[in-house]
């Protein structure tokens, strides 16, 4: 019972961190009506990954799972996320989209929740090769733009680097609690705010 009282502080950051995502006015148009179909500038590339919920979740949790590791692995994590997202990006332009990508983007997700229940310093040396999987993000971005290249790129993936960003804002709410129970929580929010985005 103690655990459970020293652990409540985080519990209620998480949580909080969680509910506002969740009610965030943006997610009401996620990918459907004028914006989905409007990827041509820096706004819209500004956009696309906050009202893409799978985009939104899996690129919070890969940013709450930097949180307890080293400085050194989290710099490498950021450079090897915005690298991925780059190449992605670049292959989505090039090649279309691939049903394949959407699936790895849930996926994504999945695998960025349950490595919160690894220690910090796994989950610093596995950072790095784990942000391979962001690429599947780029490559959806790449696929559903339209327009300037330039804009679109920058405001996707400036948005991409404030939503890992605020991840690690919600990975030090999660800090606190035993590490099961934070991949759990993690889990848990993920597939509720994606079921809810249908």
């Amino acid at each position: 019972m103690d655990s459970i009282r020293n652990n409540m502080p985080g519990f209620r950051a998480a949580i909080t961190a969680s509910v506002l995502v969740a009610v965030m006015p943006t997610m009401a148009m996620a990918h459907t009506g004028e914006l989905a179909h409007s990827h041509g500038g820096i706004m819209a590339g500004l956009m696309h990954p906050v009202t893409g919920l799978d985009h939104l979740v899996a690129l919070m949790l890969f940013g709450a799972l930097l949180v307890g590791t080293s400085r050194k692995a989290q710099g490498l994590g950021f450079i090897a996320a915005g690298a991925s997202l780059l190449v992605g990006f670049v292959a989505g332009m090039s090649l279309g989209m691939s049903g394949a990508m959407e699936w790895l983007i849930t996926a994504s997700a999945v695998v960025f929740a349950a490595a919160l229940a690894f220690p910090g310093s796994l989950r610093g040396r596995m950072a790095a090769v784990l942000a391979a999987v962001l690429a599947a993000h780029g490559w959806a971005h790449g696929a559903e733009m339209i327009g300037s290249v330039a804009g679109f790129g920058a405001g996707f993936m400036a948005a991409s680097v404030l939503l890992m960003l605020a991840g690690m804002l919600l990975g030090k709410g999660l800090q606190p609690l035993v590490p099961a129970l934070r991949a759990v929580v993690a889990g848990t929010a993920a597939t509720l705010l994606m079921l809810a985005a249908g």
